[in-house]
C-alpha cells in the first residue's frame, strides 16, 4: 500500500511518524534488546512530549533467525488466530551475542553513541544509535544482505478513502455491504482515519526478490505491488489464491511477516531502493531469516513454520476428474475410465467435481439421487473394475436450499452477522452461508458428514473454495478477528 506521493510528499490526508533516532536502550531478557524510537530529533526536553515513539524488540527463536516486533500502543487486546511456529518440535537454543559498547545506562550517552549489535549463529543487526541516524544494517558473517534506514519504520495513519485501494476493501465481499461497517469505534472516533505500521527494507542493486506464495505474474517481484490476500481470481491476474507473507532474496536472505491478516508489499515499486511492507493495527512482527544461502534460507524459514507431510503414494499417479462443465451420471463417468483404460493410461485418481450433489444443494455432502442411486455401491464397483480411489469435490459454504441450512441455523453452526443474523449471499449457491468452524461443535458437526462419505467408500476430499469468507460485519463464535480468519484458512 502506498502511502507517499512520490519521493517528496505524502499521500492526501495520510499523518505519517517515522522511525529517526534511538533514545533508549534495554534489556528485558538477556537474550533480548528493546529499543525506544523516537520519531522525531530530540533536541530538548520539550521534544519528549506529545510526539508517538516507536517500541523496537529484537530476540532470536534459533539460529540464524531474528524476529523483531515493531510497536506503537502495546495496549491492543490479542486477537486470533495465529501462525503456529516451529510446528515440528522447538529447536534447539540460539547462540545469541548481544554487544553493546554502552551498559552503563539504558540511557545512550552523548554525543554519538556505539552502534549495539546483536547476533544469533552468523545473522547480525547493527544497530546505529546515532543522533537523528536510526538504522539497522544485517550481515550474515561480514556479508552485507539489507537494512532499514533511518525513517524506514512508521505508524501511520491513513484516511479511510486511500485504504480502498487495498485488495480486501476492492473484494466483491466488501462491496456486498456498506464499507463503512469495517471502520471500528476507534477509527470513526478519529475521523475514520485507520492505523497501520510500516518496516521498508533495502533493496540493492541488482538483488532480485522472489516469492509471496502462489503467484501468477512475473517470477521476479522487483517493481510489484503485492497484496497478500487470498481471493478468487483464476490463474490470470493478480489475484491469488495461495498467498504467503514471506520473500525471499538473491543476496541470501529471508523475510516473514508475522501477520495472518492482509499484508500490503512495495517491491522496488513505492521506492525503487526499498521493499515496504504494512499490516493494519499497533504492531508489526517479521523475521528475518539467515543461513548463507537461499537453499539454507528455505531450510530454516520452513523449520520456523512447518514442513509438510508425505502423502500416500497413490496421491501421486494420475488423476482424472469430470471437472465443473461436464454433465455426468453413473454411466459417463464409467465410460471415462474404460477408455483410459483402453489407451493404456493408469488412471490413479477418480474425481468427482461439484455435480456429484444435486444443482442448488452445495453442499449437502449428499448425491445426486437421479445420477447416482446406489452410491455406495458405485463406489465400491468403481473401485474394484478399475482399480482407483474416489476424491469427492466439497467447500465450506451451504446453499439455503441444502438439507444442512437449518440444521446448521439451528444450532448456530454458520457464521453471523454482527446482528445475529446468518451471514448469505447469492454468490456461488442460492442464500449461500458459511459454516463458522470456530465453534468446536461445528467442526464436529461438519466432519461427522464427511466421516459417512468415508464409510461409504470414499478416499478424498477436494476442500475447495473459502478465498471469499467475509472479513466485515461479521462476527465469530471464538472472537477470532475477521480479518485474520480470511487468511489464515490457507496460511
Amino acid at each position: 500500500m502506498k502511502f507517499t506521493d512520490g519521493p517528496w510528499f505524502k499521500a492526501k490526508g495520510v499523518v505519517l511518524s517515522p522511525s529517526v533516532e534511538v533514545v533508549n536502550v534495554t534489556s528485558p531478557k538477556d537474550d533480548e534488546l528493546e529499543l525506544m524510537v523516537a520519531t522525531r530529533h530530540i533536541a530538548t526536553r520539550g521534544d519528549t512530549l506529545n510526539g508517538a515513539m516507536l517500541t523496537v524488540n529484537l530476540s532470536s527463536p534459533c539460529d540464524d533467525i531474528l524476529k523483531i516486533k515493531l510497536t506503537h500502543f502495546k495496549g491492543q487486546k490479542p486477537r486470533g488466530p495465529n501462525f503456529e511456529l516451529f510446528p515440528d518440535g522447538a529447536p534447539p537454543n540460539p547462540s545469541i551475542k548481544i554487544d553493546n559498547p554502552n551498559p552503563s545506562s539504558t540511557i545512550l550517552p552523548e554525543p554519538i553513541p556505539e552502534p549495539i549489535t546483536f547476533s544469533t549463529g552468523s545473522l547480525s543487526a547493527r544497530i546505529d544509535t546515532s543522533s537523528k541516524s536510526y538504522g539497522v544494517t544485517f550481515s550474515h558473517g561480514t556479508q552485507y544482505l539489507t537494512s532499514i534506514e533511518r525513517k524506514g519504520q512508521a505508524v501511520i495513519d491513513a484516511p479511510y478513502q486511500l485504504t480502498l485501494q487495498q485488495a480486501s476493501e476492492a473484494s466483491c465481499v466488501a462491496n456486498q455491504i456498506d464499507p463503512s461497517i469495517g471502520v471500528t469505534e476507534d477509527e470513526r472516533g478519529r475521523g475514520q482515519m485507520i492505523r497501520y505500521m510500516l518496516n521498508e527494507m533495502g533493496l540493492s542493486v541488482g538483488e532480485t526478490i522472489y516469492g509471496l506464495g502462489e503467484r501468477f505474474g512475473p517470477l521476479v517481484k522487483n517493481g510489484q505491488q503485492v497484496s497478500c490476500w487470498n481471493e478468487d481470481g483464476g490463474t490470470a491476474s493478480q489475484q491469488a489464491y495461495k498467498c504467503v507473507p514471506f520473500y525471499l532474496s538473491s543476496k541470501g536472505y529471508g523475510l516473514f511477516v508475522n501477520h495472518p491478516e492482509e499484508v500490503d508489499f512495495e517491491i522496488g515499486c513505492e521506492k525503487c531502493s526499498r521493499v515496504g511492507f504494512s499490516v493494519r493495527g499497533e504492531s508489526l512482527e517479521y523475521f528475518v531469516i539467515g543461513g548463507g544461502s537461499m537453499k539454507a534460507v528455505l531450510s530454516n524459514y520452513t523449520k520456523l513454520t512447518g514442513r509438510p507431510g508425505l502423502p500416500p503414494t497413490w496421491t501421486f499417479g494420475l488423476w482424472m476428474t469430470t471437472s465443473f462443465t461436464t454433465s455426468y451420471d453413473q454411466k459417463t463417468v464409467s465410460g471415462f475410465l474404460q477408455q483410459m483404460k483402453k489407451r493404456d493410461c493408469p488412471v490413479r485418481v477418480l474425481h468427482l467435481d461439484c455435480f456429484w450433489m444435486k444443482r442448488y444443494d452445495w453442499c449437502s455432502f449428499t448425491f445426486d439421487p437421479e445420477m447416482f442411486p446406489d452410491p455406495k455401491a458405485y463406489l465400491a464397483h468403481v473401485k474394484k473394475e478399475y482399480d482407483v480411489k474416489v476424491c469427492l469435490w466439497i467447500n465450506p459454504y451451504i446453499s439455503q436450499h441444502s438439507i444442512m441450512f437449518d440444521e446448521g441455523m439451528a444450532h448456530d453452526y454458520l457464521l453471523k452477522r454482527t446482528n445475529g443474523d446468518i451471514w448469505q449471499w447469492d454468490m456461488w449457491q442460492p442464500g449461500c452461508a458459511i459454516v463458522d468452524f470456530t465453534n468446536p461443535a461445528a467442526c464436529e458437526w461438519y466432519t461427522s458428514k464427511l466421516a459417512t462419505l468415508i464409510d461409504m467408500g470414499v478416499d478424498a476430499l477436494k476442500t475447495d473454495f473459502a478465498e471469499r469468507i467475509p472479513h466485515l460485519g461479521v462476527k465469530y463464535f471464538d472472537g477470532s478477528d475477521a480479518r485474520r480468519v480470511h487468511e489464515f484458512v490457507f496460511r
